[in-house]
């Protein structure tokens, strides 16, 4: 006669149960959305691949910011450089050419600009409320149809400007807020004083 303990009914259903979970387990399609969301294999590589991205942009903009903000530098400590040299008549003494006198400022930025990209303006003024503001940008460009060379004499009121027009490729922004055509930004350095007497 046989009895409960020589016929265990409860193991069956237990296999049954394992042998449900191990078929669950190895159906992806059963197990459902959250059940995928709750697995984290590989999710540190995904993880890194969506942050890398606007991380490595945002760093090329910074560098890109710092690299406008050194050139701004370094075109305004040229242009007072030079424009010492034009207030005290060193440049009218010496009478350079337009071309001599814009290699003769290009020796201060040559290690970070295109010189042939560079644009210069020197005039004289009746007063300083006389000199313009800004850059004269016309038609999305640089307009130099009324840029000139125009070599002070003594005690007059001289203006120096430099143009260069930056190329920009990471930086939206600027390229956003910029007026030029070729999402440029334009550089400029400016200095005005009166010249010494000569």
């Amino acid at each position: 006669m046989l009895t409960m303990k020589d016929h265990d009914v409860s193991a069956p259903k237990a296999r049954h149960r394992k042998a449900g979970t191990d078929a669950d387990r190895q159906a992806p399609g059963r197990r459902g959305i959250p059940s995928f969301l709750r697995n984290r294999d590989g999710a540190v590589a995904i993880e890194f691949v969506i942050l890398a991205f606007p991380f490595f942009v945002l760093l090329l903009v910074l560098m890109e910011t710092a690299t406008i903000f050194y050139a701004e530098l370094v075109m305004d400590r040229a242009v007072s450089k030079i424009g010492r040299e034009v207030r005290t008549g060193q440049i009218t003494s010496a009478d350079l050419t337009k071309d001599e006198f814009k290699a003769k400022l290009c020796t201060e930025v040559k290690f970070l600009f295109d010189c042939t990209k560079l644009q210069v303006d020197m005039k004289t003024y009746g007063s300083f409320g006389a000199v313009p503001i800004g850059a004269p940008i016309k038609d999305g460009d640089l307009d130099t149809t009324g840029f000139s060379y125009t070599k002070p004499s003594g005690e007059t009121i001289t203006s120096l400007k430099a143009y260069y027009k930056w190329p920009l490729y990471v930086d939206v922004l600027r390229q956003m807020a910029t007026s030029m055509s070729d999402r440029s930004f334009m550089v400029v350095g400016s200095a005005a004083f009166i010249t010494e007497p000569y």
